[in-house]
C-alpha cells in the first residue's frame, strides 16, 4: 500500500482515499470496491447526522420531571444544535450542546430527540451522532406561512420551510464546535418528521397530505443532496380533536409505499395528555424511530480489507459473489450482499490498462 506516485482522477468529494499498487499483466480491466468513510487512517471518521422537524409535538411538551434519573442522564456522544420559533430553552438554542433532557418547548420539556439520540447511542457505542431540531408548535405543512415545501408553490417555501435551510446551514458551518474536524465530518443520515395535527383541521389540506408530504421529503433529499435518505414518520394520534386524522394518517402510511427509504411508526395509543405526548409517550417515539431507523438498509457500501481487495470480472452489475461481511451500511452494520446493484449500492473503482506509469501504478476513476 502506498500513497506516492500514483496518478488518480477522484471527484472532490471523495476525500481520504488510500491509493492502489498492484502488480499488472496483460491487457485486462478490474473493478474493485472501496469504502471511504471507514478506509484505514487516512479518511475521517463520520458523523451521522438527523434531521428533526415538525410541529408542537416535535418540540416535546413532555415534563422531563417524569423520568427517572438514569432517563436525565446526557448522552455524551449525541450532540443536537437547536432552532425553534417561540419555543425552546434560549440558553440551548443556535449552538451544538451535548444532548440530555430540555430540548423541549421549555428547559424542564423533551420531545423525542432524548430517546432517539439515546437508543442510538446505546445500539452503538462509541458512535457519535448529530441532531439538527428545528420546528413550532401550531403549524402546518400545507400554509406558505408555515413549512409548504418548494415542490408545492411554483418553487418557493414556505416561511418555515426557509428557515429549515437557513438552521440546517448554520448547524453545518459550525460543525467545528460539536466535534474535532480534524477526526469528524458531518453525514447526512436522516430525516424525522412528526407533523400533521394541524392540517388535520383543514379537509382542504388533509386532503392534500399525501401530496405535500411527498414533496416536501424530495425537496429535504433535494436539499442536502442525498436521494435516498431515510426518512422516519411518526404518525398523528388518533385522537377525534384532529378532525381527519384519518385521512391524514393513511397519507402518512401512503407515502411509504410511493418513496423508497421512507418508514413510518404508528404513535396510536401512546400516553398523551390529550393533545401532547407525555414523557413515557415521547420516550417511546424516540426508541422506536431510531430503532426503524436501523432497521432500515440504505446507503449501503461494499467494504474492502485494508490488505486484500475483493474482485470481479469486467462486466458484473451485482454483489452476489460477495461475502455478507463486505458490505456495511453508514454506521458499520452488516447487511446482505446478494443480488445488491453495485451501481446504486457501491462505488465503482475501475482500473484500466489504458494510463498508468512505469511501475504499474493505474489511473483510478469513480462511478456512481
Amino acid at each position: 500500500m502506498c500513497r506516492r506516485n500514483i496518478k488518480t482522477n477522484f471527484y472532490h468529494y471523495l476525500p481520504g482515499v488510500a491509493m492502489i499498487r498492484l502488480p499488472w499483466g496483460g491487457r485486462h480491466t478490474a473493478v474493485f470496491i472501496l469504502v471511504f468513510f471507514v478506509w484505514m487512517s487516512y479518511a475521517k471518521i463520520e458523523v451521522p447526522v438527523f434531521l428533526l422537524s415538525g410541529q408542537s409535538n416535535m418540540t416535546g411538551y413532555a415534563n422531563g420531571s417524569a423520568l427517572t434519573a438514569d432517563q436525565k442522564k446526557n448522552v455524551d456522544n449525541v450532540k443536537i444544535y437547536m432552532d425553534l420559533v417561540w419555543e425552546g430553552d434560549a440558553a440551548k438554542m443556535k449552538k451544538w450542546v451535548t444532548l440530555g433532557p430540555g430540548f423541549g418547548s421549555n428547559a424542564s420539556n423533551i420531545g423525542p430527540e432524548l430517546y432517539l439520540g439515546r437508543t442510538l447511542s446505546d445500539s452503538m457505542p462509541g458512535k457519535k451522532f448529530a441532531l439538527i431540531k428545528c420546528c413550532s408548535g401550531s403549524t402546518y405543512l400545507g400554509k406558505a406561512t408555515d413549512w409548504l415545501p418548494p415542490s408545492s408553490n411554483n418553487g418557493t417555501g414556505g416561511t418555515l420551510y426557509n428557515k429549515m435551510t437557513g438552521v440546517i446551514d448554520a448547524a453545518l458551518k459550525t460543525f467545528t464546535t460539536a466535534f474535532d474536524t480534524a477526526q469528524y465530518t458531518p453525514k447526512w443520515a436522516g430525516f424525522v418528521w412528526l407533523q400533521g395535527e394541524f392540517d388535520a383541521y383543514d379537509l382542504t389540506l388533509s386532503n392534500a397530505y399525501q401530496k405535500n408530504l411527498t414533496n416536501l421529503i424530495n425537496d429535504i433529499r433535494s436539499q442536502v443532496k442525498v436521494a435516498d435518505l431515510p426518512v422516519i414518520i411518526p404518525m398523528i394520534d388518533a385522537q377525534a380533536q384532529w378532525t381527519n386524522n384519518v385521512i391524514v394518517r393513511a397519507a402518512e402510511v401512503a407515502v411509504t409505499k410511493s418513496l423508497k427509504n421512507v418508514d413510518t411508526l404508528d404513535t396510536k395509543g401512546y400516553p398523551t395528555d390529550g393533545t401532547h405526548y407525555t414523557a413515557p409517550g415521547q420516550v417511546k417515539i424516540g426508541t422506536v424511530t431510531a430503532q426503524r431507523w436501523m432497521k432500515m438498509k440504505y446507503i449501503s457500501v461494499p467494504i474492502a480489507d485494508r490488505y486484500s481487495f475483493p474482485s470481479v470480472a469486467e462486466g458484473t452489475t451485482r454483489a452476489a459473489p460477495f461475502s455478507q461481511s463486505m458490505f456495511l451500511d453508514l454506521s458499520g452494520r452488516k447487511i446482505s450482499a446478494a443480488n445488491r446493484p453495485l451501481s446504486k449500492n457501491g462505488i465503482l473503482i475501475k482500473i484500466t490498462t489504458t494510463t498508468g506509469n512505469s511501475q504499474g501504478y493505474k489511473k483510478i476513476t469513480v462511478e456512481n
